[in-house]
This record gives structure tokens, C-alpha cells and sequence, in this order.
């Protein structure tokens, strides 16, 4: 992920934190990616693949 798209998903933080909408996927996509921790969102569509192959 580049400086432009961390930029993003500050403000996105920043302005969910404004509104009080604290517990949205989206604010908590944005904490983990603008404290350096990997994206939720993305996490899961590996555990969801993984899950996927283990089935097939």
C-alpha cells in the first residue's frame, strides 16, 4: 500500500472517529491499516480461501 492510499484511510478514520461511528467494518479496517496492522478485510479473504481449499 502506497503513502496516497494510507493518506486515504486516515481521513476515512479521521472522519468516522468524528461522526462517532466507532464500530463499523470500515473505521475498523481503517484503525488497523493506519496503525500498520494488517487489513482485516484481507486477512479474511485468506482464511476464506484457505477454508475453500480445505473443502474442495
Amino acid at each position: 500500500m502506497d503513502q496516497v492510499e494510507r493518506d486515504n484511510w486516515q481521513r476515512v478514520l479521521d472522519s468516522l472517529e468524528a461522526a462517532g461511528d466507532q464500530g463499523s467494518g470500515f473505521y475498523l479496517r481503517a484503525k488497523a491499516i493506519c496503525n500498520g496492522e494488517p487489513d482485516p478485510l484481507l486477512e479474511q479473504e485468506q482464511k476464506d480461501q484457505e477454508q475453500r481449499e480445505q473443502s474442495a
